[in-house]
């Protein structure tokens, strides 16, 4: 989410001037990639695993990417019913019913190269700035933390660059946020940043129907037995290989 901050969030809309039929879901996701992104094949592996996933189990789908300041206030005031590319959540799980995960992402730091900062503790963390992502999640105890020194910025991206310009001494997201981010950057900064080994957390991604959405249960039961279907017969990993590098 972003991370686990960030989320996919899907909606179904019955009335009103460019509304969907009722019968047709929404999926909607903020710039993350490459999980999320207008310009990336298939509008991203979240967008596109969802939207594959729910129509292989009879839905209509289609799908579009927001900002994500309008999701997060989308999905608390309900305009917004189908929630994918999230972290399991206790607070989150009391208002939305979860599905089963289709992908596992890594969180790890990013420093300026030739840089050996201590990453294996929280303790450790407290001589660093630290670039994070506004209303991203990352891992429990570093999110809640007060003592950390955090810098907080809108992007990845804008992290990254902070990291590589010495403005900052570490950043974190998926790493296949991270890795993207440093391909994607408008100057070659592949020599002036690493990622540590160090993980920080592991998160399964999920989708998620408000649970007082009409027919919630219905339809992640129809999405976990078409994402089984997927697994079984190897075109759920054919389709995230297209977006990322599968880990071992």
């Amino acid at each position: 989410m972003k991370i686990l901050k960030k989320a996919v969030f899907a909606a179904c809309f019955a009335f009103g001037a460019g509304a969907v039929s009722a019968s047709e879901l929404l999926v909607v996701a903020d710039e993350w990639a490459p999980f999320s992104g207008a310009n990336l094949p298939g509008k991203g592996m979240s967008l596109d695993v969802i939207t594959t996933v729910l129509e292989r189990a009879g839905h209509d789908v289609r799908s579009d990417v927001v900002p994500w300041a309008r999701i997060m206030k989308g999905a608390r005031d309900g305009t917004y019913d189908v929630v994918g590319s999230l972290f399991y959540d206790e607070e989150i799980a009391k208002f939305m019913l979860y599905s089963d995960p289709f992908y596992e992402t890594r969180v790890k730091f990013m420093q300026a190269k030739g840089k050996t900062h201590d990453v294996t503790s929280l303790e450790a963390l407290l001589p660093y700035s630290i670039a994070v992502g506004d209303g991203f999640l990352y891992e429990p105890e570093f999110d809640r933390s007060e003592d950390l020194n955090k810098v907080v910025v809108t992007t990845t991206q804008q992290a990254v660059q902070m990291v590589a310009f010495d403005r900052a001494d570490l950043t974190l997201d998926s790493e296949e946020v991270l890795s993207f981010a440093i391909r994607g950057s408008d100057t070659d900064i592949t020599d002036k940043v690493d990622i540590p080994p160090h993980i920080l957390a592991s998160h399964n991604i999920h989708m998620a129907v408000r649970r007082d959405f009409p027919g919630a249960a219905s339809i992640v039961a129809d999405f976990n037995a078409a994402l089984a279907e997927m697994r079984r017969d190897g075109s759920l990993d054919a389709l995230l290989s297209k977006h990322v590098t599968l880990q071992e």
